[in-house]
């Protein structure tokens, strides 16, 4: 490899100088280099460097969440299908539609069961409020003492919601065996209004 002669020529007058200043143009330009090398490559890759440093603790935070949820995910499955549980209990406690004329149907089979003559079971108009509804019935019934007592029993032990209004009791009949009663008042219900059962 060859020297150009004007580089020659530098590097003799360079060599010709005092000792002194031959080390601070040394000096000067390892500094040279030294600020192009930082300026030009260090200082972009330090940065890249701090974006990735920040970018590694953000997914070892992730990974800490992950693994918490991974660690507590049995505990989370059981609090699923207690929360389900909840709402099956919940929604055999208030019917939905279909399930309300079923309990209406129950409702008059228990009367027969009692021993109980219903005679008038008319459904009311329903008062809604945030999910649920209020399905109020009208009733009618005779019977003897004992019976209309079975039957509020019968009723109060249904799985749904029930509850017995103001009544209003007279004897319609009564000699030294039995005393025939005669009921009127409401029952109340409630049903589940969710967005398929408005």
């Amino acid at each position: 490899m060859e020297i150009s002669p004007q580089v020659q020529e530098k590097i003799d007058q360079v060599a010709k100088l005092p000792k002194a200043a031959r080390f601070g143009i040394i000096g000067g330009i390892g500094v040279a280099i030294i600020a192009g090398y930082f300026f030009l490559f260090y200082q972009e890759n330090a940065e890249e460097l701090k974006a990735l440093h920040a970018q590694e603790l953000e997914l070892q935070r992730k990974l800490s969440e992950v693994r918490a949820i991974a660690a507590n995910i049995f505990a989370f499955e059981t609090e699923i299908e207690d929360l389900e549980i909840q709402l099956k209990t919940v929604l055999r406690q208030l019917p939905n539609t279909k399930e309300l004329e079923v309990l209406l149907t129950d409702i008059s089979n228990l009367g027969k069961t009692a021993g109980v003559e219903i005679r008038s079971f008319k459904r009311g108009k329903e008062v809604r409020h945030d999910f649920y509804a209020e399905v109020p019935i009208n009733l009618e019934l005779t019977g003897e003492f004992h019976d209309i007592a079975q039957f509020f029993d019968l009723v109060s032990r249904l799985p749904r919601i029930v509850n017995m209004g103001s009544l209003k009791i007279s004897v319609v009949s009564e000699d030294e065996e039995s005393t025939v009663l005669s009921v009127k008042g409401t029952a109340t219900t409630f049903r589940f209004v969710g967005k398929g059962n408005a």
